[in-house]
């Protein structure tokens, strides 16, 4: 599993609150570095997905 960085400014599971993913946050940077193919709990519709998935209930992170 290979780890990159990514944009905070997108709608991504990976930057949401709601997302139980393991990541990094870089406000140096406003980045955020994660695995986004690892699947993770969702909080909101209690489902697991993947860090890149997108969803109208975003709570954003930073």
């Amino acid at each position: 599993m290979g780890q990159d960085f990514k944009p905070v400014n997108v709608k991504n599971c990976y930057c949401c609150l709601q997302w139980d993913g393991n990541r990094t946050y870089y406000p140096d940077k406003n980045l955020v570095k994660v695995d986004e193919r690892t699947e993770a709990n969702c909080r909101i519709f209690h489902v697991k997905k993947k860090g890149t998935a997108t969803c109208q209930h975003f709570s954003r992170m930073c």
